[in-house]
């Protein structure tokens, strides 16, 4: 069941990011959230004996599933270093690198070592005691505690330079799960040298401490992360909408200032009579545009304007001056 919850609220971070995919030129945060995404949903057990059974039956399917979450980790802890703190960044690029390579590396050579001749949906459970096993989750997952570490002290250090209050919070939800990640990680070097060493009443300590660290590590990661974007596209349906109450009046101004002038009355205008807006943005700012072209082109019009005019002009220039910063 826990799998399986992890597995959703994975694939909701990814419906999440995705939101805002046409705002962001980088994208590599949901690549990311795709990776892990589909390497927990290998951990759902029907999944995993699907996978495993096309590869041979013989937990084939653990490695690549594994690969996926370092992968996957590394690239979201770049994407989150990078909007956070742009110079820490670039500071653990080549060693976050290097990093990832020895591991993968590592896993590969070590896991060739496990004998798993049997697909098993508790794979280190069933096989952990061999030290072959024991050292392909120890390398694993040392890597990611310790880039989940830096990621979550970064993000906590600078969630408050954040641009908006989504953002800001966000941040410091994700710094909160990086802290549960790393916990989790301990507890799951913890089970692997309780197992190998048969200290049996350690590997349930641990086993109970992973359950509840590694899904309140997965949900606060997954909720600070699908934050921004989620608020982000409220806040813009919201902002649109008023955009768009407000665009009758607009065009009305529009029209008044601009009678005496043909070359501003352009009919391929988005808003001239007939024709419907596709994007109320860039209409509304097309509209602002040419309102204060006009009155820069004969400033007698403005006496034609109300001061209730006036002041929804400038309330809406500082609304769209706002969105466009907020991007």
């Amino acid at each position: 069941m826990m799998q399986l919850i992890v597995a959703v609220a994975l694939w909701g971070l990814v419906g999440a990011l995705a939101i805002g995919t046409r705002r962001r030129t980088d994208q590599s945060i949901l690549y990311a959230a795709v990776m892990i995404a589909v390497s927990l949903t290998l951990n759902i057990d029907a999944v995993y004996f699907a996978a495993d059974g096309v590869l041979g039956g013989r937990n084939y399917a653990d490695l690549p599933a594994n690969l996926l979450l370092l992968l996957g980790v590394y690239f979201l802890s770049r994407a989150i270093l990078r909007a956070s703190s742009p110079s820490r960044a670039h500071a653990t690029a080549r060693p976050f690198r290097i990093g990832a390579i020895i591991t993968a590396s590592l896993m590969v050579t070590t896991f060739v070592f496990i004998d798993a001749p049997t697909t098993s949906g508790t794979f280190m459970r069933d096989f952990g005691n061999q030290p072959a096993a024991a050292a392909y989750s120890l390398v694993q997952f040392t890597y990611l505690g310790i880039v989940v570490a830096l990621t979550g002290t970064i993000c906590l250090r600078f969630a408050g330079r954040m641009s908006t209050p989504a953002r800001r919070l966000g941040f410091r939800v994700v710094g909160t799960g990086c802290g549960a990640a790393v916990l989790t990680a301990l507890s799951v070097v913890g089970m692997d040298l309780a197992h190998v060493f048969g200290a049996m009443p350690l590997l349930a300590l641990f086993a109970g401490a992973y359950n509840v660290l590694n899904l309140a590590a997965i949900l606060l990661l997954c909720f600070g992360l699908s934050l921004p974007p989620i608020l982000g596209w409220v806040s813009n349906t919201i902002d649109r909408r008023k955009l768009q109450a407000v665009l009758p009046d607009l065009t009305r101004i529009w029209i008044e200032v601009s009678a005496q002038h043909v070359e501003l009355r352009d009919e391929s205008h988005p808003h001239a009579p007939g024709l419907v807006p596709r994007d109320v943005d860039k209409v509304v700012h097309r509209t602002l545009v040419e309102i204060r072209d006009a009155l820069l082109f004969d400033p007698s019009a403005r006496d034609r304007l109300t001061d209730e005019d006036l002041e929804l002009l400038t309330a809406t220039e500082t609304r769209i001056g706002a969105q466009r910063t907020s991007e």
